[in-house]
Formats: C-alpha cells, sequence, structure tokens
C-alpha cells in the first residue's frame, strides 16, 4: 500500500471515530446492547476482528474471510421478560467478495399500562418490539485493506406505536501486518423515526441509535487482544477484551466496558469441533439488575 492510500485510510478512521451527532440518541434503545456471545465475552471490542459473521453489527468488513458459507444464531434473555435474538450469515461469492445479511430481534413482553392516576392493578399488558434487518457486502480492496456496508430497516413498535427507518452501516479494517488488524465502523446510521398509530397520532422525531467506533486487534500464537474507542449518546466509551485458544476445542474469553452505568466486566468461552462452535457469554449488571447469559451456535459450510 502506498502512502498516499494509508493516509487516506486513517484519516476516514478518524473521521468515524470522531463523528459528532448533535443529539441524544434515544431510540431502538434495545439495539444499543452488545450482540453475539463472542463480542459480548470480549467486552464488545470487535471493531477489527474478521472472519466472522458475529462481526457484522459491529463492522461490516469484519465479515470477509469467512470461508463458503457461515451462519451464526443467538439468544439471549435479560431479566425476567426482555430477550434478544439474532441470525447472521456470511456466503462467499469470490475470493474478493462477500455477502453478508441479519436480523436483530429484541422483545419486551408484559409490560404494565397504566393512566395518570396510581392503581395497584395495571388497565392492560403490551409488549414493545426493536427490530433490524440488514445485508451488504464486504469487498477485499487489498490484500491489506478490506471494506464493507450494510443496509436495511430498523423497526420499533410499543404497544399500538409503529415507525421504521431506512438505516446504514459502512466499515474498514486495514492489516499493516500480520498480528495487527485496525478497523472503524459507523452502524445505525440513517434519518429520524417517527412513531404513529392507528388514530393518527405522531410521535416527535426519534433518532437511531447510531454508533461510532474505532480500534485494533493484536494476535500472538493463541491469543487475541482487543481495543475499541465507541461514541454512543454523545459519550465515549472504551472497549477492551482478550481471548485464548486454550485448547485446541476450547476457547476462553474477557472483557470491560468503562463508562456505562450498570455494566462493566464481562467473560465467555466457546467450545467448536469441526465446523460447528458454540459461544458462551456472562454479562453482570450493577445495581442489583442481575447477570445475562449469551448463547450463540455458529456452523460452517
Amino acid at each position: 500500500m502506498t502512502r498516499a492510500t494509508l493516509t487516506a485510510v486513517l484519516a476516514v478512521m478518524v473521521m468515524l471515530a470522531a463523528g459528532s451527532p448533535t443529539a441524544a440518541q434515544d431510540g431502538l434503545a434495545m439495539m444499543k446492547v452488545e450482540s453475539g456471545a463472542r463480542p459480548a465475552g470480549m467486552g464488545g471490542a470487535f471493531t477489527a476482528v474478521a472472519g466472522t459473521p458475529d462481526a457484522m453489527p459491529y463492522n461490516p468488513a469484519g465479515t470477509f474471510g469467512v470461508e463458503d458459507f457461515a451462519v451464526s444464531l443467538g439468544h439471549t434473555s435479560y431479566w425476567e421478560n426482555v430477550r434478544f435474538e439474532t441470525g447472521h450469515a456470511v456466503f462467499r461469492l469470490s475470493p474478493r467478495v462477500s455477502l453478508h445479511g441479519g436480523v436483530r430481534f429484541a422483545a419486551i413482553d408484559e409490560l404494565e399500562q397504566r393512566n395518570y392516576v396510581p392503581s395497584e392493578e395495571p388497565l392492560s399488558l403490551f409488549d414493545a418490539h426493536d427490530i433490524s434487518f440488514k445485508g451488504g457486502l464486504a469487498v477485499r480492496i487489498n490484500p491489506r485493506l478490506r471494506a464493507g456496508f450494510a443496509i436495511g430497516w430498523m423497526v420499533e413498535k410499543i404497544d399500538a406505536w409503529r415507525g421504521s427507518s431506512f438505516a446504514m452501516d459502512y466499515g474498514l479494517q486495514y492489516v499493516p501486518t500480520d498480528r495487527l488488524t485496525v478497523g472503524a465502523a459507523v452502524t445505525n446510521l440513517g434519518s429520524d423515526m417517527t412513531l404513529t398509530r392507528n388514530a393518527g397520532d405522531s410521535s416527535r422525531p426519534i433518532e437511531l441509535p447510531t454508533t461510532w467506533r474505532a480500534g485494533a486487534a493484536y494476535e500472538y500464537e493463541r491469543y487475541r487482544g482487543a481495543l475499541d474507542m465507541v461514541y454512543l449518546d454523545e459519550e465515549a466509551h472504551a472497549h477492551i477484551g482478550a481471548e485464548a485458544q486454550v485448547h485446541e476445542l476450547f476457547q476462553v474469553r474477557a472483557g470491560y466496558m468503562s463508562g456505562y452505568d450498570v455494566k462493566n466486566i464481562t467473560a465467555g468461552a466457546s467450545f467448536s469441533r469441526r465446523n460447528l462452535a458454540v459461544d458462551y457469554a456472562f454479562v453482570p449488571y450493577t445495581k442489583n439488575l442481575g447477570a445475562t447469559h449469551m448463547f450463540n451456535l455458529t456452523f460452517t459450510m
């Protein structure tokens, strides 16, 4: 890679990392949680990790490197009535291009509805759903640089209120050495969403949970360390993660996320055999909110 090309890549990464949304982002709140047991076990430090379908929500360029076809299916339960389901797939179209697509579905069941007068019994129960559908490509520009994008829709439903918005993801990964990868991405970039209901009422404009990321990952023999800087809701966060191959079939990982109100440390493990891998992540929450157990099943063909 020429010096001019490298300078351009680094400039784009700085621009992505220093993006400056103008207002707090409060829409589709359930789409802000970590996606995938392996990334969550590494504290969400996944911007520079490649070769897995689970990279798609963090950096669409990271899906490059999957051999032939891979699918990752995930399930998470938060507390008593919150669940999160994910499905991501990557298909290699050619040695330079991969096709990826994914669905993320989050639901809160049996929310209690009340009016302005306090009461012991709710007037009714209702559900809230956040959904993301996206698809795109990851392209190897040259042996050390790859880029990716994803486009789709994000949908929110709260009782009788519904809304949707077009959303885009963009990302880059650059490999300066065989052991080091750096990356940058912006995800959930799109226009404001408005919730409406059958009566014709409309909510105020709601911003998408746009997230800006820049990070690096370093591999040494059986170990990988990763560091991400994440900008979300007008706040910067540091995400740190590591994983180790302790056995041919077994990996362990740990992570840390700074600057959040109720989450910080994470841990995880995976068992793999042939073309099948099972990932697990443990995410404890502070302020007596308990812990979350995340599971992912990934298979390749």
